[in-house]
């Protein structure tokens, strides 16, 4: 009887082992599988938002003097932007919910800005400054949303040392070394005794 039931341990022993071994494997095979999915994934959506990132150029956080687009050039910068997302290369479909969200308002405020009326002329004559500082503003947060999604936003999780100038800042006066001390040279010999410089009498 002892000997069944150690043999009927032994048994139960090793399939619960196995049972875990296999439990645990198979945990390791999907985790491995996420995370190859996921990288797969994070290289394709990198190419695809350094191109969004390079056509929102268009829209720059402030426009030079003179280089102010028309409603016109607006509406075709909306386009430039839905060739992107509807490409054969699909760019959209990479687009994270929050930089979806972003996408859209964007694109909004550009179709919005740049209506037309039923002779393809601009509904209003020239791009307000509030309609100007509004689409600059939705691009920019597109731009920050693109480096969230990519992770180039966030500094490296390693931890680096950084290397000694090799030339002094010229706005930063230079430091007195440790161990010197600056010398007030006398003012001038009277009677063998020297005369301390200014403020000693």
């Amino acid at each position: 009887m002892t000997v069944l039931i150690g043999l009927l341990g032994a048994v139960f022993g090793g399939l619960a082992g196995a049972a875990a071994g296999f439990l645990t494997n198979r945990a390791n095979m999907l985790m491995q599988l996420r995370h190859s999915y996921d990288l797969s994934v994070r290289d394709r959506r990198l190419e695809h938002y350094a191109t969004l990132f390079h056509l929102t150029e268009r829209v720059p956080r402030r426009w030079r003097s003179g280089e102010e687009p028309d409603r016109a050039q607006l509406l075709a910068f909306a386009r430039t932007f839905h060739d992107w997302y509807f490409s054969e290369k699909a760019g959209g479909m990479f687009l994270t919910p929050a930089a979806k969200t972003c996408y859209l308002a964007l694109q909004d405020a550009l179709i919005a800005a740049a209506s037309q009326n039923s002779h393809g002329e601009p509904t209003r004559p020239s791009l307000a400054e509030e309609e100007s500082r509004m689409i600059r503003h939705l691009a920019s947060e597109l731009r920050h949303q693109l480096a969230e999604d990519v992770g180039t936003a966030h500094p490296s999780h390693l931890r680096w040392e950084r290397v000694d100038p090799t030339i002094e800042d010229p706005r930063v006066a230079p430091p007195t070394p440790r161990g010197t001390h600056r010398f007030r040279l006398p003012r001038y010999v009277s009677g063998g005794r020297t005369t301390g410089g200014p403020g000693r009498r």
